[in-house]
């Protein structure tokens, strides 16, 4: 890979090609997990917008129309985080002095957290749109839903893994529960979906 389209030099990774996001990903620190995992949650909502576009182009309905719009605005959330994991992940590697590693820890955890909301924003929508949508394009939802949340519980082991690097055993503890709840939603979604 050409360094021009090396992550963390001011490369978005939305600008390379999935070629050299994948050999990145193989070959180099940075992009990790958690880049992988936002990547990963964008394309599961692509499948979720792309199945509730078939069912309303076939018979509109008002609720699965407003589901579609809702599914459209948040698509590429997820995937904008990907970025911001890089770069959070280059502040923790570079932070010297204390201060500056406790800020770039409590960052670390906090970039896969909100990854891990919008995760959660985005299967909520793809249970919803489980029963929306017609029988040829279901495995469309369930396939975005399982990439969506693989991508949770991805982004969850990097908020697990960084904790340690906290000082403060409150922060840590809070930041602890507000990634078990959101795994927690995530297990409850699916296993509705699966019902």
């Amino acid at each position: 890979m050409s360094e021009p389209t090396r992550p963390g030099d001011g490369e978005q990774l939305w600008d390379m090609t999935l070629a050299q996001f994948r050999d990145a990903c193989a070959e180099r620190a940075l992009p990790g997990c958690g880049a992988v995992a936002a990547v990963t949650a964008d394309f599961g909502l692509a499948l979720v917008v792309k199945a509730l576009r078939v069912s309303e182009g076939r018979a509109p309905r008002a609720a699965r129309g407003e589901l579609l719009r809702s599914a459209q605005a948040l698509l590429g959330r997820p995937g904008a985080f990907a970025d911001d994991d890089v770069a959070a992940f280059q502040d923790y590697l570079n932070a010297e002095g204390r201060e500056a590693q406790q800020s770039a820890a409590r960052q670390a955890c906090a970039v896969p957290l909100a990854t891990a909301h919008a995760c959660s924003q985005a299967l909520a929508i793809a249970e919803a749109a489980w029963p929306e949508v017609v029988e040829s394009v279901r495995c469309d939802v369930k396939a975005g839903a399982l990439l969506i949340y693989a991508a949770i519980e991805s982004v969850l082991l990097n908020v697990e893994a960084d904790l340690d690097g906290l000082d403060d055993p409150s922060a840590r503890a809070g930041l602890a529960e507000v990634g078990e709840k959101l795994q927690s939603e995530a297990h409850a979604r699916l296993r509705r979906m699966h019902a």
